[in-house]
């Protein structure tokens, strides 16, 4: 498929200092590209998306993914294929030499816990699913991706470093340990973990946080003037929603930035007394670090404030902690880097006819955060599209996925050439 006039003009657009896009798709006519893009077989890798599927992987037990893959990067001949401390399971298909490595990463874990019910469900082109799209298609698309580059006997220059993360789900801590542990320190990165009509080069600032309220219990009898958790809780989450939000920030597509919202809450233990114990969490996103030390500093003070006024115990828990990006790239950079450009001019390529045109976005929250964090090109994109992340009605399209591949098949023998 030709790029649309439309897509030519928004990418004619980006800045005139942006560096070389390396696609071309005289490329994809070398009778090895050929071969591998023409091998792939639909009703195969959508079986294996299936029962992947089906195999259960809660942040922190995804034992059963990691055996899986491991299994398959051996029959794909991989050397240094490692399981490491987290469970990340990562391997290197050595390039001739004289090009970059990229390392190309899909996380095993979901946010579904054990028990949940993950029979796939497939009607007409459409699979029902928790974790069908975030993140299984990803790693199923990831490994037929290396399988037809074997088929077609294509040698890249650089190496390409298989990198399946755990616990991406609860703050990315699979991929930062992997990238700060593992010795192997990619030229880039490309995290595969959003829809294939998206390619984000950004990294939002991310903090999980929950506050807790404590007091003694006392019986309703005697509840009347004293100490409540309870009306902390209610205070401290009013005085959290009532923090003024900057304009929503531009270039991020249909996401709403900043933004604050609280997801979880709870305490007590019977309704006829006080409960000595309540809690709430919140998820504060911003794209850039001023605004999210700012926010966070709000919302820490918001909370106690609740606390002081209730005179009740007061405690914080940060459950994820927003990364140093002292060592990123300036943005303009990160955006007119050729990973970038080459991914938003193959994603556009391999699009669906007569749907919207591919821009980058000045967004992340997936283990490309972390390469940035410590000044590695790096991008967020995807082989599958797919719908409802972090919901049981989680969908995907199957035939989206040949595509995908087609797509990670270029980015994976373009981006180790130059």
């Amino acid at each position: 498929m030709r790029i649309s006039p439309i897509a030519l003009l928004l990418l004619a657009a980006f800045p005139l200092h942006a560096q070389t896009n390396w696609f071309s798709e005289a490329r994809l006519q070398r009778p090895e590209m050929r071969k591998a893009l023409d091998s792939l077989n639909e009703a195969s890798i959508v079986d294996e998306w299936i029962r992947l599927t089906e195999i259960p992987a809660p942040s922190g037990k995804e034992q059963g993914r990691v055996d899986y893959v491991r299994a398959e990067l051996q029959k794909l001949g991989l050397t240094d294929i490692r399981t490491d401390e987290m469970s990340n399971v990562s391997g290197v298909r050595k390039g001739s030499g004289g090009g970059p490595s990229v390392a190309f990463a899909a996380h095993l874990d979901t946010v579904f816990p054990l028990g949940t019910d993950l029979k796939v469900k497939r009607d007409g082109d459409t699979l029902r699913a928790p974790g069908i799209g975030d993140d299984t298609g990803n790693v199923v698309a990831l490994l037929e991706a290396f399988r037809a580059l074997n088929r077609a006997g294509i040698k890249t220059r650089g190496d390409l470093i298989f990198v399946a993360s755990t616990q991406e789900e609860v703050g990315l801590k699979g991929a930062k340990h992997w990238l700060t542990h593992s010795g192997y320190q990619p030229d880039m990165f490309v995290a595969l973990d959003v829809p294939a009509n998206q390619v984000w080069y950004g990294a939002l600032r991310i903090d999980l946080l929950k506050f807790f309220y404590t007091a003694p219990s006392v019986h309703t009898l005697y509840s009347r003037n004293t100490a409540s958790p309870a009306k902390a809780l209610a205070k401290g989450i009013d005085a959290v929603y009532g923090i003024a939000l900057p304009p929503l920030a531009a270039g991020v597509g249909d996401v709403r930035l900043p933004t604050i919202n609280i997801g979880t809450l709870g305490g007590g233990t019977v309704a006829n007394a006080i409960p000595s114990e309540t809690w709430f969490s919140v998820d504060l996103r911003s794209i850039d670090t001023p605004t999210q030390d700012r926010l966070r500093s709000a919302v820490i003070d918001s909370a106690r404030l609740a606390a002081d006024a209730e005179h009740v115990g007061f405690r914080v828990e940060h459950t994820v902690m927003t990364e140093d990006y002292s060592k990123a790239l300036p943005k303009e950079q990160r955006l007119n880097h050729s990973l970038v450009q080459t991914a938003v001019a193959t994603a556009n390529y391999f699009r669906r006819p007569g749907t919207a045109a591919i821009v980058p976005m000045d967004l992340g929250s997936t283990d490309a955060n972390i390469a940035i964090s410590l000044g590695i090109p790096a991008i967020a994109a995807g082989a599958v599209l797919s719908g409802k992340p972090h919901q049981l009605e989680e969908n995907a399209q199957a035939s989206s996925i040949v595509p995908g591949i087609k797509q990670l098949i270029t980015w994976a023998c373009v981006l180790t050439t130059h």
